[in-house]
């Protein structure tokens, strides 16, 4: 008899508990919030480089005179590429605002390049010993860009698309030995350009914080074309010749910033 009146008193006393799922809830956590993207952001970038450089040769004056199996091996071997790649290290700023999840901002960044590259070739004209030699070398030492990014915010995630001016230097050179003759011939110069081009790419953002955000960017840039001429003398000949340079670079990089 004591026994079913302990058992009835436990159910009796279990049976006035009740449980609305409200207790759960109360004790799970809340839900990050998304950061905001408005506002001034400061950066240190860095990344890998590739640039196309494409020469151009057209000789032309006394150049005339010689016979094409001469002057056409020349201006071949004048016009090839000097491609090469190398690394940057740089910096951005930029303001960003923000309307129903579209992100309108815009950035100036600017970064030391480590781009270089220079050929030599000797060649033989006619199936003789080489005749011919063309030297050529380039470098580019900064890259600067301004433009707007539209983008879409997805909370901490942001693709955005970018366009632009792109300003930096290009430094040229070209030389042209002919060494059958003695003393040798020689015909070329150089030349240095801060040359004004544009740009188009697009990347990926996150914000690791309110304040902190990571980004990895694509860049095309087009520095158009820098070119000098130069000219030479021979028993009262004038030789003369345009040596070109055209400037691509492709730009791969990330950057870590601190938004205001």
């Amino acid at each position: 008899m004591g026994v079913l009146s302990v058992c009835s008193a436990i159910t009796a006393f279990a049976g006035t508990e009740t449980y609305s799922g409200k207790e759960m809830k109360q004790v799970a956590p809340a839900p990050s919030p998304c950061p905001t993207w408005d506002g001034f952001y400061v950066g240190i970038s860095g990344g890998y480089k590739f640039a196309s450089a494409n020469q151009g040769l057209d000789l032309g004056g006394a150049w005339a005179t010689v016979s094409t199996r001469e002057k056409d091996p020349v201006e071949d071997e004048g016009s090839g590429n000097l491609d090469t790649s190398g690394g940057e290290l740089g910096g951005v700023i930029g303001y960003n605002f923000v309307w129903n999840n579209w992100l309108l901002g815009l950035e100036a960044a600017g970064g030391y390049l480590w781009l270089r590259d220079s050929s030599a070739t000797n060649f033989a004209v006619g199936g003789t010993s080489p005749t011919y030699e063309v030297d050529a070398g380039f470098h580019t030492n900064y890259l600067f860009t301004f433009g707007p990014r539209i983008g879409y915010t997805f909370c901490r995630w942001m693709p955005y698309v970018t366009g632009g001016l792109a300003l930096g230097n290009v430094f040229y050179e070209q030389e042209i030995i002919n060494q059958s003759l003695s003393p040798h011939f020689f015909e070329g110069g150089n030349t240095e350009d801060t040359r004004v081009g544009w740009m188009v790419g697009g990347g990926l953002e996150y914000a690791l914080t309110d304040h902190w955000h990571l980004r990895g960017q694509y860049q095309y840039i087009d520095l158009g074309k820098t070119s000098f001429d130069s000219s030479s003398d021979l028993a009262g000949f004038t030789y003369t010749g345009n040596h070109d340079l055209k400037l691509h670079e492709h730009n791969a990089s990330f950057a870590i910033m601190y938004k205001f």
